[in-house]
C-alpha cells in the first residue's frame, strides 16, 4: 500500500479518536529532538490531546525549537538521556545531528562520502540522567510512544528505562548494524532487549546516503496483543502502526483483540481492512497468497520448464 494511501487512513483515524475517543491523550517522548517533530507524527498535532516531551542536551537547539511554531515541541528539556546519571563527553560533529555520546569510528566512516558529516568539531561535559530516573524527578506524564534518534545511544536508554517502558505501546528508533560510533550496541542489542519486552518489529528501512549499504536502519517496534489488554492502548498501538505504514499490523490489532465483534467492524472498515483475513482480496494470482504452495506451481514459475543442468 502507497504512502499516499497510508497518511488517508492515518487522519481518518485521528478524525475518528476526536470524534469517539475526545479524551484519549497521546504523549510522545522524542529523544534526541533537533529540527522539530518527525514528519511521521505531524498527524497527530490534530489530536485533541497529544503531548510531545523533547529531550535535547543543546540548549541554544532548544531555545530555536520552544520559540519556533513550525517545530510541534513546547516541553522540551536540555538533558542527555543515557542508562543511568554521571557525566559523559558529548562527541559534537561537522553536523550536529551525528553528535554522540560514543566517538565516531574514523575507520569505517572513512569508506562513505557523508564521512565528513561525522568530524569532530568539539566535545562538551554533559551529565546524563536514566529514563526511569527523569519521569521519577520531573512531572511529566508517562509516554505512549517513544522516538530515539541519539546516535548509538539509544540501547542505553532503553535499558534505563525498563519501568517507563511498560506504559509505552510504540517505539521508533534509529539504530545500526556496523559500528559507526565506538562502542555503541547494535541493532541486534536493540532488537533482542525489545523482542523480550514484548514488542514486535513492524517497520524496517535504511539509510540510502551511506553509499547503498545496509548499515543504518529506522526501525519501529509495537506491542503484542497479549499486552494490550485495555482497548485505549489497542487503539493507540493501532495508530502508531498506522503512522509507520504497516496496516496488516495494525488491522490484526484489532482481529485478535478482545474487542467485540462489531467494535472490530466499525474501526477496520475505517481503514477498509475485512474481519477476517481470508477475505482479503488480492489481484495477484499467485498461489502463495493462499498460504498453500504447491512445488509444481513453483517450478513453473522459478525455473524454466526445462530441467536445470
Amino acid at each position: 500500500m502507497d504512502a499516499t494511501a497510508v497518511k488517508k487512513y492515518t487522519q481518518k483515524i485521528v478524525s475518528w479518536l476526536n470524534e469517539q475517543h475526545p479524551d484519549i491523550s497521546v504523549v510522545m517522548y522524542d529523544v534526541g529532538s533537533r529540527y522539530g517533530i518527525h514528519y511521521l507524527y505531524t498527524d497527530l498535532l490534530k489530536l485533541n490531546k497529544f503531548t510531545v516531551v523533547g529531550f535535547e542536551p543543546d540548549s541554544d537547539e532548544v531555545n530555536k525549537l520552544t520559540s519556533s511554531k513550525k517545530s510541534g515541541m513546547k516541553n522540551i528539556f536540555p538533558v542527555a538521556l543515557a542508562e543511568s546519571e554521571g557525566d559523559r563527553t558529548l562527541y559534537i560533529t561537522r553536523n550536529p545531528g551525528c553528535s554522540s555520546l560514543f566517538p565516531p569510528n574514523t575507520e569505517i566512516l572513512q569508506n562513505f562520502s557523508a564521512s565528513d558529516l561525522f568530524e569532530v568539531v568539539d566535545t562538551q561535559s554533559v551529565k546524563t540522567i536514566s529514563l526511569d530516573a527523569f519521569t521519577k524527578q520531573y512531572e511529566v506524564a508517562l509516554p505512549d510512544f517513544i522516538k530515539l534518534d541519539i546516535q548509538g545511544a539509544e540501547y542505553e536508554v532503553l535499558k534505563g528505562g525498563a519501568s517507563t517502558l511498560d506504559n509505552v505501546v510504540g517505539i521508533f528508533l534509529e539504530t545500526q548494524l556496523r559500528e559507526l560510533y565506538l562502542g555503541a550496541p547494535l541493532f541486534t542489542d536493540i532488537h533482542t532487549l525489545l523482542i523480550g519486552l514484548g514488542f514486535r518489529l513492524i517497520s524496517c528501512e535504511y539509510n540510502p546516503y551511506l553509499g547503498g549499504e545496509i548499515v543504518e536502519l529506522d526501525v519501529a517496534y509495537v506491542r503484542d496483543t497479549n499486552y494490550l489488554k485495555k482497548e485505549e492502548y489497542l487503539l493507540k498501538a493501532f495508530l502508531f502502526s498506522l503512522i509507520h505504514s504497516n496496516v496488516d499490523f495494525a488491522a490484526n490489532l484489532i482481529r485478535f483483540s478482545s474487542l467485540t465483534e462489531a467494535r472490530k467492524l466499525e474501526i477496520l472498515e475505517i481503514i477498509s481492512q475485512p474481519l477476517h483475513q481470508e477475505k482479503l482480496n488480492t489481484d495477484s494470482n499467485s498461489p502463495y497468497v493462499t498460504g498453500k504452495v504447491e512445488l509444481r506451481k513453483i517450478y513453473e514459475d522459478w525455473w524454466d520448464k526445462e530441467p536445470m543442468s
